[in-house]
């Protein structure tokens, strides 16, 4: 008695084309391709999607409500490629509340953003009370009355999303700064605005993490009509199965997830091609002790950016040990 398959569906959305295929992953290897196909990527992205599923799915005779397809797995540069654009139909502008005062005033945020992605992004900024030292002593607790008067000024701006930034704040292990900055902000605000708070983006690092989370505010909204699109395209063709994409390190991430941190997935087009090659080379099922394994470079040219990385002998992508440039932002 032969086991049945087990099918799982991956899309590769470029700035030129979209990408589908269909995978039994009760074989190995080139074996494990059930079908694939090649479709231009369209203006509204989810078209391209659409007609490249269902392609697959009929050249592979597969229903689209089968219980055999355990996921739909999309990997897309349409958010990086909004930033590195300059794309002002993407990008929105953001309200920067660092805690830090008195510290950093003489290094506002933006500082070091080009002019043309500072004018997209920038809607306000300030600094007030919080932050912690370097051994995790608080420098200044955090004023309630200086966030609701924050709250003011981002509503008479009319801005829809907010960074939170605190100096050294992922050594704040319960996150009670910046979460409960994010708090009296979503009360004052309402649930409708978009609060990012850095340490759930990055790490230590002062500026490489408030800039991250900065891109991931500016394009938040963007990401969630996309991830939104996704779910009824998917609606649309059947799709019963859960909906993934690809992050930055070679792993899937939730849709709800990267809803709220698109910035996981700015590498996963680089990310995917090099997952891709290692299961069909079989890197990531080879044995060490048959043969020598060695990290490999790889080049993934798109028709927006190319993008240079090395696969691990794990079959995993190496992440970057110091920080990322994203369109002249240091970002990590």
């Amino acid at each position: 008695m032969t086991n049945p398959s087990k099918y799982r569906l991956g899309v590769d959305v470029g700035g030129t084309n979209t990408d589908a295929i269909l995978l039994d992953i009760t074989k190995a290897n080139k074996n494990a391709v059930v079908a694939s196909f090649k479709h231009v990527t369209t203006p509204d992205i989810t078209t391209g999607i659409e007609k490249a599923v269902q392609h697959v799915l009929e050249n592979a005779r597969v229903s689209a409500g089968s219980e055999g397809i355990l996921s739909l797995t999309i990997g897309t540069t349409h958010f990086v490629n909004a930033v590195v654009q300059l794309d002002s139909r993407c990008l929105e502008k953001v309200a920067v509340v660092r805690l830090a005062a008195p510290y950093t005033t003489e290094c506002p945020p933006f500082i070091d953003f080009p002019e043309g992605l500072k004018s997209i992004m920038n809607g306000h900024t300030t600094v007030i009370d919080g932050g912690l030292q370097i051994d995790g002593r608080v420098i200044n607790e955090l004023r309630e009355e200086q966030v609701v008067e924050q709250a003011r000024v981002i509503h008479e701006k009319g801005l829809k999303n907010v960074v939170v930034v605190g100096v050294y704040s992922p050594l704040d292990v319960e996150g009670k700064q910046e979460y409960q900055a994010r708090e009296i902000l979503r009360r004052e605000l309402g649930d409708r605005v978009n609060v990012v708070c850095s340490r759930d983006v990055g790490h230590v690092g002062f500026l490489e993490r408030e800039n991250a989370s900065i891109l991931n505010a500016s394009i938040m909204s963007f990401a969630q009509r996309t991830i939104l699109s996704y779910k009824r395209a998917m609606k649309r063709l059947g799709l019963r199965c859960p909906l993934y994409l690809t992050q930055n390190d070679g792993t899937l991430i939730t849709a709800e997830e990267a809803a709220l941190l698109p910035i996981k997935t700015f590498s996963s087009g680089a990310t995917n091609s090099m997952r891709g090659a290692s299961f069909l080379g079989g890197l990531d099922i080879r044995s060490a002790k048959t043969e020598e394994r060695s990290s490999i470079i790889v080049v993934d040219i798109g028709g927006t950016t190319t993008d240079v990385g090395v696969l691990l002998p794990s079959g995993f992508p190496r992440q970057a040990a110091a920080f990322v440039e994203v369109a002249g932002v240091r970002t990590k």
